[in-house]
């Protein structure tokens, strides 16, 4: 009766390494360091948040879209500064910005790059 549960509780901690793997992952690829980038330097969101003091990027705040031999991602990441935070989107496509936009606190869309 018990090995049931010993399955189930490792099919679990499998599942949930890899969650973590994927989120890790995707943070390493160079959209999300590209993203990174667009959001520290943005005017747009300086003016909105303040100094940029962290992103973040919730466990499933990713999409991923594999074929034709390319990844192409879009992200929901928080962004926080010293004024107040901020959700931003971002789509890309072969590991250019193809949409980007921010969210404000009140619900206002401010898009950061004109989409292709």
């Amino acid at each position: 009766m018990l090995s049931w549960i010993r399955t189930w509780l490792y099919a679990l901690a499998v599942l949930g390494a890899l969650i973590v793997a994927a989120w890790w992952f995707v943070q390493q690829t160079s959209s999300y360091a590209t993203l990174d980038t667009l959001l520290r330097k943005h005017p747009v969101v300086s003016g909105e948040v303040g100094k940029v003091s962290s992103i973040r990027l919730p466990f499933f705040g990713y999409g991923v879209d594999v074929g034709d031999g390319r990844l192409d991602l879009n992200f929901n990441v928080r962004v926080a500064g010293s004024k107040g935070e901020a959700t931003v989107h971002a789509d890309f496509v072969d590991g250019a910005t193809t949409d980007a936009y921010l969210i404000t606190a009140e619900g206002s869309t401010i898009p950061l790059v004109i989409p292709r």
